[in-house]
């Protein structure tokens, strides 16, 4: 479709702001500096951070992925639970204009490994958790040039047959915590979501940075979203971008808890911390709501 220009709102060589992702977290350390991000950890205990601390790890990433040699438009997997880390992937990731593959830990190897190749994925960010996930495609997949794993353990303490590897932690604390950001083009990729792959091979989906900007803004807008608000992340971060509830309340600087590892079997856990903390806010499917319900009635 043709574009038609109007009248100029602005004079001629005016700065133009691209819709860049990064900017929900840029605005949520400077406008809501103190607000809480909990993440629950494999060991059920509760980590606990602000915004600003967040942001300043969001920085850290960003320089420490480009000090592993991550570059612009290079594809990056993710392999991890919800997870405060997997919050800062969100940001520091796509930030330096590299594109963030969402990878979904369910799928059979095969899909994975089709995702993985389809997408030149460069490096891949994985959950110490879901390693024997990485180690059984790994052969599958010559064009990984590293892996970057999330523990809390000395490297040399991970077992692994995945090679190179990068401990998350690690490079976070050698990078310096603070990041200029690029100025990126709004229509970059911001991340790459696939199908499962049930009716044929996965199909992948290209997020723009100005998509998701805008739905977040409208998903923030429509489901009422502020900052006394308490969000629960139970939706995989790897699904639909977690349906955008990361980047919605960030945006409006609402105190976000992110669930880490679960399923049905420990879903008591999750609704006790969502009692505790008094969450106003979740999403999930009908199946965990009904056995959360149960546990409620019970208290």
């Amino acid at each position: 479709m043709k574009l038609i220009k109007g009248f100029p709102a602005e004079t001629e060589g005016g700065t133009i702001y691209q819709l860049n992702v990064i900017n929900f977290m840029k605005h949520g350390a400077r406008n809501f500096a103190r607000q809480e991000i909990i993440s629950r950890k494999f060991d059920g205990t509760l980590f606990r951070y602000t915004y600003k601390e967040s942001y300043e790890r969001v920085q850290r990433l960003a320089n420490a992925l480009e000090s592993i040699g991550v570059k612009v438009a290079d594809r990056v997997g993710v392999l991890a639970w919800n997870t405060h880390q997997h919050y800062e992937i969100y940001y520091g990731l796509p930030g330096i204009g590299a594109v963030m593959v969402t990878l979904n830990l369910r799928l059979a190897p095969h899909d994975l490994a089709y995702i993985i190749n389809h997408s030149e994925t460069k490096y891949i960010i994985v959950d110490e958790d879901l390693i024997q996930i990485a180690e059984n495609i790994a052969n599958l997949c010559d064009k990984v040039k590293g892996y970057i794993i999330i523990t809390d353990k000395n490297l040399k303490d991970v077992e692994t047959n995945l090679n190179p590897i990068y401990s998350y932690e690690e490079i976070l604390s050698k990078a310096i915590p603070k990041y200029k950001w690029l100025n990126l083009d709004e229509n970059s990729a911001y991340a790459a979501c696939y199908t499962t792959g049930t009716t044929g091979k996965p199909k992948g989906v290209y997020y723009s940075h100005r998509n998701l900007y805008l739905q977040t803004m409208m998903f923030a807008a429509y489901f009422s979203f502020t900052i006394n608000d308490v969000v629960l992340q139970l939706v995989p971060m790897f699904h639909v971008l977690g349906w955008s509830m990361p980047h919605a309340a960030t945006y409006v600087g609402a105190k976000l808890i992110f669930s880490g590892k679960w399923n049905l079997n420990n879903v008591e856990e999750l609704t006790k911390i969502m009692v505790q903390e008094k969450v106003s806010l979740t999403g999930g499917v009908p199946a965990v709501f009904m056995a959360m319900l149960e546990v409620i009635k019970k208290m």
